[in-house]
């Protein structure tokens, strides 16, 4: 069967990306990036050995799936809440907004058909990425690290929550906005509920299972995973957000007791093949000469790319004093790094008739130039021991960014009446009250 041929392919494409990875020029480079390239050099864009398909598409679906359970997994509150959390969600509201005024432009000048669509996708992160790359780069549990998943976290799960509804109000209204803040109730009450049944006989009896050879654990989980993803189907919820919400089941069970060995064999499963081969199919299924079919289509991925990494200068200045500035344009190109979202909310824009199919190409298209470019260009600035005059330029163009847009923020907020300004600080105010609540 060509499925098998393929999935060799894939497979040995999955062994090669770590081993180029210890070749110096490639040090650097995230291993997702080199998945990515080496997944478009054997796809229908490059040698032609793998072509997308059913089969192949339902594993790559499965893999994202996958990808966001993980990531579900690691979401660590105790280590993101607080002010690395609030932050992140000043950050992300920042680059919404600058996200809408940007998709709006677009669509008047006749680039987009779905600005709102489109605004969400542009201030997406890669929660589940970066936790990959920044371990990988030994940078995971230091205060930079934090402070990427702090924005990470917040701009995975917003745009999710809010893509599935602005999804829903296309396609069904009132009924399926009700089912999908249902789901969520849902979602976070099973959440709540693992959390009040968890024990520590609970977890030794987890231990003793895995000790044993037992798979029974590992069992459990992937129901709990196809539980939640086959619900929020049938909810007309997107996958991920089931996912999503599986892992941070999971973990709520086994986060801080012996079992949390469990997370290791999980992870093997994900990034072992899942994971790898959402990646690759990923750069298998790109639409390469889609990308250059037009010259609308060439500005719109140049545009994307720009935007991508601009929405998230804009906020920079809400992490002064808290970071160094020569993190800055770290945390501002990490920040940008993007996919998973990017493809699956694209896909289902152009799948029920919301996006055209060049909208998307550039979308993704430029989503793999954040993860293939950003990250390598963040880990090489952040990864010398004396600032040159490169870096140092980088920063000053950076912060000279972030100081632009504050001041047209502050000159924009001066000029609303009073009873809005009052508005804002009052929003303010519950939403610090709640981030600390949850800190503590």
């Amino acid at each position: 069967m060509r499925e098998f041929h393929a999935i060799f392919i894939i497979a040995c494409i999955a062994v090669l990306a770590p081993l180029l990875n210890r070749i110096p020029v490639f040090a650097r480079a995230p291993i997702v990036a080199i998945e990515l390239l080496l997944g478009m050099a054997v796809g229908p864009s490059g040698a032609g050995l793998v072509s997308a398909d059913g089969a192949l598409d339902f594993l790559r679906e499965f893999g994202l799936v996958y990808l966001f359970f993980q990531a579900g997994f690691e979401f660590n509150q105790k280590e993101i809440s607080g002010k690395p959390l609030r932050l992140g969600f000043y950050a992300w509201l920042v680059s919404l907004s600058l996200s809408l005024v940007i998709s709006g432009a677009l669509y008047l000048l006749g680039l987009v058909e779905a600005p709102l669509l489109v605004a969400l996708i542009l201030p997406t992160t890669a929660f589940g990425i970066l936790i990959l790359m920044l371990r990988q780069a030994g940078e995971l549990d230091d205060e930079f690290g934090h402070y990427v998943l702090g924005v990470a976290a917040v701009s995975e799960l917003g745009p999710l929550v809010l893509a599935s509804i602005v999804l829903a109000q296309h396609d069904h209204h009132l009924h399926q906005t009700l089912l999908s803040a249902l789901f969520i109730v849902i979602g976070l009450a099973a959440i709540f509920l693992l959390k009040r049944v968890r024990s520590d006989r609970l977890a030794e009896s987890i231990v003793h299972w895995l000790g044993d050879g037992e798979l029974l654990p590992i069992r459990i989980s992937l129901v709990v995973l196809l539980g939640f993803v086959s619900f929020a189907d049938r909810l007309g919820m997107e996958l991920v957000v089931g996912s999503y919400m599986a892992g941070m089941a999971v973990a709520v069970l086994v986060r801080g007791t012996r079992a949390e060995i469990l997370k290791e064999r999980l992870t093997a499963i994900g990034s072992g093949f899942l994971v790898p081969l959402f990646f690759i199919e990923s750069g298998v299924d790109f639409d390469l000469p889609a990308l250059v079919s037009s010259p609308a289509s060439v500005v719109r991925f140049i545009f994307f790319c720009l935007a991508f990494l601009l929405i998230r200068l804009a906020p920079l200045n809400l992490f002064r004093g808290t970071l160094p500035e020569r993190d800055m344009p770290a945390l501002a190109l990490l920040s940008s790094t993007t996919l998973p979202l990017v493809v699956a909310l694209s896909y289902l824009g152009v799948s029920r008739g919301q996006m055209a199919h060049e909208t998307a190409s550039a979308l993704v298209g430029a989503a793999m130039v954040t993860v293939t470019a950003f990250p390598t260009l963040a880990f090489w600035l952040r990864g010398t021991h004396g600032q040159s005059r490169f870096e140092s330029g980088v920063s000053l163009v950076a912060l000279a960014v972030a100081d632009w847009f504050s001041a047209q923020a502050c000159g924009v907020v001066a000029k609303l009446p009073p009873r809005w300004r009052e508005t804002i600080e009052i929003f303010e105010q519950r939403v610090f009250a709640l981030f600390n609540r949850s800190a503590n």
